[in-house]
């Protein structure tokens, strides 16, 4: 009897170590310069995978904007916790967008209705945009597009209030990049998202709540450090270009929302690289389709968008010719009402699709 209970205590003993030795080897922790895309990712993780995992598990010791805390001990999540074995972008469900035509109006001219986008879940590899079962048409077959929604990631870029609730210039310029990515395949282009979330598809909301969770291509996390995290997405850029070299045509498009005082009121502008003629043209294409559209539709408005070189780290950068936009004031409460409306943001993607047909016509 005293043999059997000294062997229960033992195989106890040996249990309660080897259980210790296994969460010693599931913990790390945090020091200067970790975050939780780096830490996933140096312990052998596929950071996009198990990064929702990580913050559940820890959920006691993580800061705003998915911050650590340097010194503390963090979780690692066991390798079968994987919640995304393929990425998956879901698009909710949007009615026949109906808008006005110049998508910025605050007047009472009748809409003009789109049909309504194919609904439920569409597979995302290498961040390009898959839309199965939605080509309309090939006018954009054989051009290569690089689509960088601006900041993401720990960077909500400018901020503004709604009803008490804040809202965040990524979040926007993110649905806008979407669904002009949505726009370009479905006239049989190729899109790569250069900034990508793992939970966000396109939304028909009003407020879109902010995350932190967005990550660069191929994957990875988004730097703290301003100028890094924009040579990282330029260079993603650059090294998708040349793995798609023998590709004729070639094109960046960055989306912002712009921030300035909350009285000044502005169109969508423009800006391209000094010493980029093929970037000056696109962009100057985005804006002729944009003027266009407000002296149809209109005529006593007045359009007053602008096309301007700046010498922007990214579209500075990257190698394929580039065009930027400036969607809109966050803080000016009427340009902000119109941005809150799914109808305008898709048809901000959709007169920028038109631009996009118009500028890989004069370049075929």
């Amino acid at each position: 009897m005293r043999i059997r209970l000294i062997f229960l205590l033992l195989c106890l003993c040996i249990a309660s170590a080897l259980s210790a030795q296994n969460d010693s080897a599931r913990t790390v922790v945090a020091k200067q310069g970790d975050g939780i895309y780096k830490i996933l990712r140096e312990n052998g993780y596929e950071a996009k995978d198990y990064y929702h995992k990580f913050l559940e598990i820890n959920k006691d010791k993580i800061q705003l904007e998915d911050q650590l805390i340097l010194g503390e001990t963090y979780l690692l999540p066991e390798k079968h916790d994987t919640i995304k074995p393929e990425h998956i972008v879901v698009i909710d469900t949007v009615p026949a967008l109906c808008v006005k035509p110049d998508s910025m109006s605050d007047s009472d001219s009748d809409p003009v209705c789109i049909p309504a986008p194919t609904q439920g879940k569409m597979p995302q590899t290498k961040m390009d945009l898959r839309i199965a079962d939605t080509i309309k048409g090939t006018a954009l077959k054989g051009a290569i597009f690089y689509l960088i929604a601006g900041h993401g990631g720990p960077d909500p870029g400018a901020t503004s209030y709604v009803d008490g609730v804040m809202i965040s210039e990524d979040e926007y310029a993110y649905d806008i990049t979407l669904r002009l990515a949505r726009c370009i395949e479905e006239q049989s282009g190729k899109v790569y998202m250069i900034i990508d979330d793992p939970d966000d598809g396109i939304r028909s909301g009003k407020i879109l709540k902010i995350d932190y969770d967005e990550y660069y291509y191929p994957g990875l996390g988004i730097s703290r450090d301003k100028t890094q995290r924009l040579v990282e997405r330029a260079d993603a850029v650059n090294k998708l270009y040349y793995e798609n070299k023998t590709a004729k045509y070639q094109r960046v498009v960055e989306i912002h929302l712009d921030s300035r005082s909350s009285s000044q009121r502005v169109d969508a502008f423009f800006y391209y690289c000094h010493g980029s003629s093929k970037g000056k043209a696109l962009a100057e294409r985005m804006y002729n389709v944009f003027r266009q559209k407000y002296a149809k539709f209109q005529p006593n408005r007045g359009y007053f968008g602008t096309v301007e070189e700046r010498n922007l780290l990214v579209i500075k950068r990257v190698i394929p010719p580039a065009a930027f936009m400036e969607a809109g004031n966050i803080n000016n409460e009427r340009d902000r009402k119109r941005l809150l409306d799914a109808n305008n943001r898709q048809a901000l993607a959709k007169w920028l699709c038109e631009a996009l047909v118009k500028d890989y016509e004069a370049n075929k």
